[in-house]
């Protein structure tokens, strides 16, 4: 090959490598790109989710939960959240945790429900003759006796439960990387109203919180 030639294929193979180059940003770029919008999407899939539970967190199937945890708590890693952004928050919900064990008082009124619960079951056996009657009967003063239990627990916390918000709302509004956390927590917290709905939003900040760590967050 001439010498003339010569530079024509530096310039070929600078044009190529500047190609591979542009191709290769492009191709991160898209990459992140669609990170991106896969992880908006299960921030409104998961909202879309709990808004269907009709005020029943308790109703989040645990597989589907820890699912979309696995998906949220990576996202919020690359939105560099860190957890001491949201330690009143997470101190919070473990103080209300604490309020849950049952003291003698609690525990004693709770029994006095359920006395009250047995002594009209026996009415009911001594008055009706029809069997079907009577267990639908005692079936319906078990359950308004449960509710009435439910109650009086959920009672304890569900001041603290929905000053949550606030709290969470407010890390979002200093720190942008909480903002994704908060849109979900807001309505997860919005559908607690028992006992056992508190328990499935734990469970919920749990793995979220877990899958944010195992991805490397702080």
């Amino acid at each position: 090959m001439s010498q003339a030639n010569r530079p024509v294929k530096r310039q070929i193979q600078t044009s190529s490598n500047k190609s591979k180059h542009q191709t290769s940003t492009h191709n991160q770029q898209s990459s992140s790109h669609n990170n991106s919008n896969q992880s908006v999407d299960i921030v409104n899939d998961m909202i879309k989710k709990i808004n269907n539970l009709n005020h029943e967190l308790k109703n989040y199937p645990i597989r589907e939960l820890v699912e979309d945890a696995k998906k949220l708590g990576p996202y919020l890693k690359r939105q560099k959240l860190e957890t001491n952004q949201i330690r009143k928050f997470l101190d919070a919900v473990n103080q209300i945790k604490s309020q849950l064990i049952q003291d003698k008082k609690e525990i004693q009124k709770l029994q006095e429900i359920q006395d009250k619960a047995e002594r009209q079951k026996e009415k009911v056996q001594n008055s009706l003759q029809d069997l079907n009657k009577i267990n639908e009967k005692i079936e319906q003063i078990q359950l308004e006796a449960d509710k009435e239990k439910e109650k009086l627990i959920f009672s304890k916390i569900e001041t603290e439960v929905v000053l949550l918000k606030p709290k969470l709302a407010y890390a979002a509004a200093r720190q942008k990387a909480a903002k994704p956390l908060n849109d979900v927590m807001s309505v997860a917290i919005d559908a607690v109203e028992s006992k056992e709905d508190f328990e499935r939003l734990v469970q919920l900040i749990e793995s979220i919180i877990a899958y944010h760590k195992a991805e490397g967050g702080k």
